[in-house]
């Protein structure tokens, strides 16, 4: 006997659905778009996805210990639960609201130092004339040997258009050729001007495309949003346990990318009065898992030891391959970067390219800090890479009131050392609804300067008798309240707690260690590295004063550290206009050593002892005015 069905309404968006009791109200909420927040992909670990059962909670089973754990009592009395706890129940109309204080525009980093380079890319168009009506793919051919000096074949696709280009062009038809080898489309008319193609960055956290004139090199436009894919876990081994979980998994995570990047690029389009039937390439980079995920292919290698990629080079297809269409030109080709080896992927490859650090002389650095922090170390050897699992801490996920970067988003802290009061600054300067992972870095920095946390990060309870910003919290643990409810946008205090400063410590504690055994394993020291550069977004806005205060970095001197942005979109954006760099991104894949740390016998020892803040040196370095943020 079947499920009675459920109606179910969701505020405040107003969807309606009827679906069997018994299904999971995550599950329902994500198939069907609807507005919630989740970084554990519906584990029940993370207490983002709560939501108020505002008709038929009466007939939910008691909260689970993940509730009773996640949740504050007093919401669980307002009849808040977590949506992935709870199945509907066999009542007629079941009313749902997820929390909302107003729609943030994300700050996403898309923008990476300029490179100059000259165009030189695989897709060309060239335009002949006349031709007459009886004109075949031969002649065309040979037209096209005898007047642009091109010795081309020509695809089954563009010749079944050849008869209607040269009648609907009058004479006048324009060859889309492929590597200097292949005719892969033909158009009537001259329409040389319009040669589009799209680099995009697959990250963890976001995906940002740039359309790029492959004529002249220069990028039209660009658009960036949140990684879709992070509904089902905001961390690359929750993803790839998601995939195999159940067979269908894997590719419903391939066309939610896919549909993001495919919005994206018509956004771009949009932006630059271009017709997305113009594009015909795409050049995609990212982690591993990420260019697993975006070809369809299983990641289940990268779940277990010794980590291994199911595909280590550069792959091309076209773009009707790909089982969500691409708003594309129909001959269009989709090729990505190498990867290194284990997590360390194509966006590592493309941000080497950017940087030119494969071409360097002395020792140079290259941190690209996110979910993963990608490390490479080059001197006159070589380059060395090693990937180090730093978790979402630094992008606001896996705490407390953490959340991606937006206007509502608290970046920045101050705390009195006299009276312990702090203060703080949002990216928009509006009410916080949270903070992102610059503020983190800030908070947990003033925490430490101000001896709230000490050496090994504990919150001194002792302090709540002096002042009440530090207060106990559910599990007889402390937390120190930045923003008190009357001054968010939730109604809600916004504190870090000890549990928060515990993910801050294990973050800070992965890049060191990765940097330390990475620099030991090279024979270098923090002194004799010539540069560093630092890319992603945390790169970018955090507070240098802050990250060295925390002992994140080593102790390179701060006239030799740079940002240079997304430098993996910058990288990409290069390898698609360009194929002499696109061959050097191949050589950086083949000749990039790969490092795993896990098998360093130093890797437990200096790990631990990289969880400690470095209290016993003199603090007053890091007090006064902070550094500007760019």
């Amino acid at each position: 006997m079947s499920e009675p069905l459920v109606s179910v309404v969701h505020k405040p968006s107003g969807k309606a659905v009827s679906a069997p009791a018994g299904t999971n109200l995550f599950s329902l909420m994500a198939g069907l778009g609807m507005a919630q927040s989740a970084t554990c992909g519906g584990n029940g670990k993370c207490g983002k996805c709560a939501v108020k059962i505002e008709a038929g909670s009466d007939h939910l089973i008691p909260p689970t210990e993940s509730e009773l754990k996640l949740l504050p009592p007093g919401e669980i009395d307002k009849g808040y639960r977590l949506a992935c706890a709870i199945s509907l129940p066999p009542v007629p109309s079941f009313i749902v609201r997820t929390r909302s204080v107003g729609y943030m525009k994300p700050k996403l980093q898309t923008t990476g130092e300029a490179v100059a380079v000259s165009p030189d890319p695989a897709v060309r168009k060239y335009v002949v004339r006349p031709v007459d009506s009886g004109t075949s793919g031969e002649m065309l051919l040979n037209l096209l040997r005898k007047r642009h000096s091109v010795k081309c074949r020509m695809d089954y696709g563009a010749l079944k258009t050849l008869p209607g280009a040269i009648e609907r062009g009058k004479g006048i038809v324009s060859c889309v050729t492929y590597e200097g080898n292949t005719i892969i489309a033909v158009e009537p008319g001259d329409t040389s001007g319009e040669c589009l193609g799209f680099a995009a960055d697959i990250g963890t956290t976001k995906i940002a495309v740039y359309l790029v004139d492959l004529n002249s090199g220069k990028e039209l436009s660009s658009s960036a949003a949140p990684n879709p894919q992070a509904l089902y876990g905001d961390d690359v081994m929750s993803r790839i346990a998601f995939t195999m979980a159940r067979e269908g998994n894997t590719p419903a995570l391939q066309k939610l990318l896919l549909a993001e990047v495919d919005s994206l690029l018509l956004d771009c389009c949009g932006m630059a009065g271009r017709n997305p039937r113009s594009i015909y390439e795409g050049c995609f980079v990212g982690n591993s898992c990420m260019m697993h995920l975006l070809l369809g292919v299983p990641p289940r290698s990268l779940a277990f030891f010794p980590y291994t990629n199911a595909f280590r080079n550069s792959v091309t297809i076209m773009a009707g391959e790909l089982p969500r269409r691409l708003h594309v030109n129909r001959a269009a080709r989709i090729f990505t970067l190498p990867l290194i080896a284990g997590f360390v992927g194509a966006d590592t490859v493309a941000a080497l390219l950017a940087v030119g650090q494969h071409e360097a002389d002395g020792i140079h650095m290259l941190m690209d800090i996110g979910t993963n922090t990608e490390i490479v170390l080059s001197d006159r050897n070589g380059s060395m890479a090693c990937s180090c699992a730093s978790g979402p801490a630094f992008e606001g996920m896996h705490i407390a009131h953490g959340r991606k970067a937006d206007s509502a988003s608290i970046d920045s802290v101050s705390i009195d050392r006299r009276t312990l009061e702090a203060t703080f600054r949002t990216i928009g300067g509006e009410r916080p609804a949270g903070i992102c992972g610059s503020g983190i870095a800030s908070a947990v920095a003033e925490l430490l300067k101000s001896g709230i946390i000490g050496k090994n990060g504990k919150i001194r309870g002792e302090l709540s008798r002096t002042t009440n910003r530090i207060r106990k919290a559910k599990g007889d643990y402390f937390e120190f309240v930045l923003a008190r409810k009357d001054e968010t946008q939730t109604g809600r205090d916004i504190t870090i707690s000890q549990r928060d400063v515990l993910e801050v410590q294990k973050a800070k504690a992965a890049i060191y260690t990765g940097c330390t055994l990475l620099m030991r394993r090279k024979g270098v020291t923090a002194d004799q590295i010539d540069g560093m550069t630092i890319a992603g977004a945390f790169g970018q806005y955090v507070d240098k004063a802050d990250v060295r205060a925390i002992a994140m970095l080593p102790e390179v001197p701060p006239d030799r550290i740079r940002e240079s942005g997304n430098a993996a979109g910058t990288g990409a954006k290069m390898a698609l206009i360009s194929r002499p760099k696109r061959k050097e991104a191949e050589h950086i894949g083949r000749s990039t050593n790969y490092y795993e740390l896990a098998l360093d016998a130093d890797f437990t020892r200096e790990y631990a002892a990289s969880m400690l803040f470095p209290v016993a040196q003199d603090m007053s370095s890091f007090a006064g005015r902070k550094e500007g943020r760019k």
